[in-house]
């Protein structure tokens, strides 16, 4: 009897816009990507001052936001890739741009802290997942024949470009005006621009042509996926990376300060890796055209370890920058990987329910990653600890990718 890993096949996938076409979209799901994570995940440090003044709120309190936020983007992302898998993409971001508006404006309306976490969960999440990776990586990828790693290489960086712009923005909107009005405007302008323009920019797609694209793929239920074995290495494999990368950022301007480093130096060590990833997950899509995923996986997974390695050392700080410099790809690699491995495993035509499915996956050890590496240092005085157990951790990713059965050719 056939198992449901040998049942999951690559399922015709649907016609290719014109190359013009393919680039003018990925042009408006570039700015709805990094208008929602640049809001949402980075803009959200913008907010904590203002509302636990606002509302008397202990700032850990605050930061709940950000994890209902989390927490309603994981449940919703499944739910977002098996729309764009049979639903027009039109009519997915239009509403996730109307959900991400309607979010902004309801909080920002608000005077009840429960008010507002319902608007964070049920409207902001629901339109920030359907306009964020998800949705960026799934079109791209169906969109794009000839040079799908390198668009999704490009797409996967309007995510940063949301802090080096987004944040800017709505920090300026703060200071001459208020919290309130900056969230608003950013919720209107954006829900403005995407719903006027996705008719325009976005390839034309009829509900009969993606009711025939879900019909083409049967087997691809949530059952069967959930029931394939390279659906659950993909999905530790991405995680890990991430987890590991998410607790390294988030404690690299401490580990420098411990290591003697001015402030302002330890946070050129974490500019320096942003800066470099940027340029990673160009240099890593490009390449995902020309070189099998699982390969650049694991150089991304060397690289990472490298840097880990040269953290335990404890080098001098311009060896560390040196450092930094390097671990771009490392850092950034892993997300256009992720479109381009899960799209030639599954298929573009399926691909947004296993992005979706995944996305959810790698949460909890997202978290995971964070709680690990304070424990450590919290148990021992040092990141040391922690950075062996990743490393650990990055030995385990790299076996789980190898296994994964990949298709030639663009499906």
């Amino acid at each position: 009897m056939a198992t449901a890993q040998d049942r999951i096949a690559i399922v015709a996938a649907p016609v290719f816009p014109t190359p013009a076409r393919a680039w003018c979209a990925l042009g408006l799901l570039f700015f709805a990507q990094m208008a929602a994570i640049g809001s949402t995940s980075y803009g959200f440090g913008l907010l904590v001052k203002p509302l636990s003044a606002e509302f008397g709120l202990p700032r850990a309190d605050v930061n709940r936001g950000l994890m209902i936020l989390v927490l309603g983007m994981a449940f919703f992302s499944p739910l977002i890739g098996r729309a764009l898998d049979r639903l027009p993409a039109r009519m997915v971001l239009m509403a996730g741009a109307i959900a991400f508006a309607g979010g902004w404006l309801a909080i920002a309306a608000s005077r009840s802290i429960p008010m507002m976490a319902a608007a964070a969960f049920l409207l902001l999440a629901s339109g920030t997942a359907a306009l964020g990776p998800v949705t960026a990586s799934t079109l791209t990828a169906r969109w794009f024949v000839v040079r799908r790693g390198l668009a999704l290489g490009i797409v996967s960086v309007s995510a940063s470009a949301g802090g080096l712009v987004i944040v800017p923005a709505m920090a300026a909107l703060i200071d001459h005006g208020d919290w309130r009005g900056a969230v608003a405007t950013i919720g209107i302008v954006t829900g403005i621009a995407v719903v006027a323009l996705a008719p325009w920019l976005l390839p034309r797609e009829d509900k009969a042509a993606a009711r025939n694209r879900a019909r083409a793929a049967p087997p691809l239920t949530v059952a069967m996926l959930l029931r394939c074995r390279d659906f659950w290495l993909i999905g530790f494999a991405v995680g890990a990376l991430m987890a590991t990368n998410g607790a390294l950022l988030a404690s690299l301007i401490a580990y420098g300060m411990d290591r003697g480093f001015s402030l302002a130096q330890a946070t050129m060590l974490v500019s320096t890796v942003s800066g470099a990833a940027l340029i990673g997950k160009l240099v890593i899509g490009a390449l995902a055209d020309r070189i099998d995923p699982r390969g650049l996986y694991l150089v991304v997974v060397a690289l990472n370890a490298a840097l880990l390695i040269v953290l335990i050392a404890g080098p001098s700080y311009p060896l560390l920058l040196i450092a930094a410099v390097l671990a771009g790809p490392a850092v950034g690699g892993v997300m256009p990987l992720w479109g381009v491995i899960a799209g030639r495993r599954f298929g573009v035509a399926s691909l947004g329910l296993a992005m979706g499915l995944t996305s959810p996956l790698t949460m909890p050890l997202n978290l995971l990653g964070l709680h690990v590496i304070g424990a450590a240092f919290d148990a021992s005085g040092s990141y040391r600890i922690a950075f062996e157990l990743f490393l650990v951790v990055l030995v385990l990713a790299a076996l789980s990718i190898l296994p994964v059965r990949l298709q030639s050719g663009d499906k």
